[in-house]
C-alpha cells in the first residue's frame, strides 16, 4: 500500500499479473490475443515524487527501450525492443488521440531477432520515428505504471490497466482517473498523442 491516502482500486492477484502487456524481460513470452485496457499518460518531470507515491508498489524492471514506428496512417505498428537483448516485441494498437483516460485495443507478437525484423519491416512501410527512453515498470493494484524518461523529450508517467471482461470497463476508467488524483497531475499535463507524434513534431 502506498503511503497516504491511496486510491480505490481493485486487489492485486496472481491472475492480473498473468495480463500484463509488457514482462519484465522482453524475451518473455506474451499472449497474442486482442487485449482491451484502459489507460492514462501525462507529463510528470518530477519522478522522485512519483517513486514516493508508489512506495509499497512492487518494482518489476527498469530497462531502456528503443521503439521504431511506421507509418500506417491512422494505424498504430511499432517495433520495440530493449537495449542489449536480441528478442522484441511487435506491437499493434488502436487508441484515440484524447487526452485523460482512453481506452485502446493492443495485439501484440514475440519477435526473435527484432533487428532482422525492423529491416524488413523498413524495406515496405516508411519509418515514421524512433523513440529511446528508459522505463521503470511497477505493478500496483492490477495497474502497471510506467516512468518514462525520453530522449529529448523529457519525463512522464503511464497507467494502464487490462479489461478482464466488458463490465470491467467503468470501474477500469474510475480506477485510473483515483490515480490521476492521486499523483496530482492537472489537466495540461494530460497527452493526447504518442511518443512518436512528439518526435515528429520536434
Amino acid at each position: 500500500m502506498v503511503r497516504g491516502h491511496s486510491p480505490d482500486v481493485c486487489s492485486d492477484s496472481e491472475g492480473w499479473r498473468a495480463t500484463f502487456l509488457w514482462p519484465s524481460l522482453v524475451s518473455a513470452p506474451v499472449d497474442p490475443e486482442p487485449k482491451d485496457l484502459v489507460e492514462l499518460k501525462a507529463r510528470y518531470e518530477d519522478l522522485g515524487k512519483a517513486r514516493a507515491l508508489l512506495a509499497g508498489a512492487e518494482h518489476v524492471t527498469t530497462v531502456r527501450q528503443v521503439d521504431t514506428y511506421f507509418s500506417l496512417g491512422e494505424q498504430r505498428l511499432k517495433l520495440r525492443s530493449v537495449v542489449d537483448a536480441k528478442e522484441g516485441q511487435l506491437v499493434y494498437y488502436e487508441r484515440p488521440d484524447v487526452g485523460g483516460v482512453k481506452e485502446s485495443r493492443v495485439l501484440l507478437a514475440s519477435i526473435p531477432d527484432a533487428q532482422a525484423v525492423r529491416e524488413i519491416l523498413a524495406r515496405v512501410l516508411p519509418v515514421k520515428a524512433e523513440v529511446r527512453k528508459t522505463r521503470e515498470i511497477y505493478r500496483f493494484q492490477g495497474v502497471q505504471v510506467h516512468l518514462d524518461a525520453v530522449r529529448g523529450l523529457g519525463k512522464f508517467i503511464e497507467f494502464e490497466r487490462v479489461l478482464a471482461a466488458e463490465s470491467d470497463r467503468e470501474a477500469g476508467r474510475k480506477q485510473l482517473e483515483s490515480l490521476r488524483t492521486y499523483f496530482q497531475i492537472p489537466d495540461d499535463d494530460l497527452m493526447a498523442s504518442s511518443y512518436s507524434d512528439l518526435v515528429g513534431s520536434g
